[in-house]
């Protein structure tokens, strides 16, 4: 099949490009290139880290943002995933010339998903389980605003259909994909049969309206 191509079949418009990739053991590799590069330029003086930095506000003089300013969280030395500490251990404040926001998505904020749930889907689900660690919230959404930052597509949302409650939770409510073997049967809520081309890692958004 084609993974995330959607369109229905074979003949169908489809996605401009498939939605979908799994890099089996090779995801390391996949990002090794970038990884040497950014840390080249840090040793180069021309990237610094801050890590455990929680911006608060994005600096604005007059019209032209030139910089961010929030908290510096304690130290943690929790494993990746897990939920950290939110205690303040100080603050900071930085100027740039410019300021790029790439602060992920809103999935771990289940509030934030259900206040931007997109209407053609009707309710959202009254019980959600989340695919993204506690610091996936969305918070620097609003402080972008607050900036004067246009926010667009707020409804366009991924939710996998195909999650399942972890049984060894890393973060909290912390949902596992399943990732079917051939010729899998798939159902819905009721126990009937879902109709093509609703199979898993096929068309997943279909699949969530229906």
């Amino acid at each position: 099949g084609w993974a995330e191509r959607g369109g229905g079949n074979a003949v169908g418009h489809g996605n401009s490009v498939p939605r979908f990739h799994v890099t089996w053991g090779t995801g390391p590799g996949v990002l090794e290139p970038f990884v040497l590069r950014v840390r080249e330029a840090q040793k180069r003086g021309l990237v610094e880290f801050r890590f455990r930095h929680r911006v608060n506000e994005i600096v604005r003089t007059g019209d032209t943002v030139t910089g961010v300013r929030g908290d510096v969280l304690e130290a943690s030395s929790v494993e990746r995933g897990h939920k950290s500490s939110r205690a303040v251990a100080g603050a900071f404040e930085f100027s740039a010339q410019a300021v790029i926001v790439a602060s992920g998505g809103i999935g771990g904020n289940h509030e934030l998903v259900r206040r931007n749930w997109p209407e053609r889907l009707g309710a959202p689900p009254k019980r959600m389980i989340t695919g993204v660690p506690d610091h996936v919230d969305g918070r620097m959404l609003a402080i972008t605003e607050a900036a004067g930052g246009r926010i667009i597509n707020r409804d366009r949302m991924w939710h996998y259909v195909e999650g399942i409650k972890n049984w060894a939770p890393i973060w909290t409510e912390h949902a596992i994909r399943i990732l079917p073997g051939p010729s899998s049967l798939w159902l819905d809520a009721r126990g009937k049969r879902l109709p093509v081309p609703l199979y898993p890692g096929f068309d997943t958004l279909a699949t969530l309206s229906h």
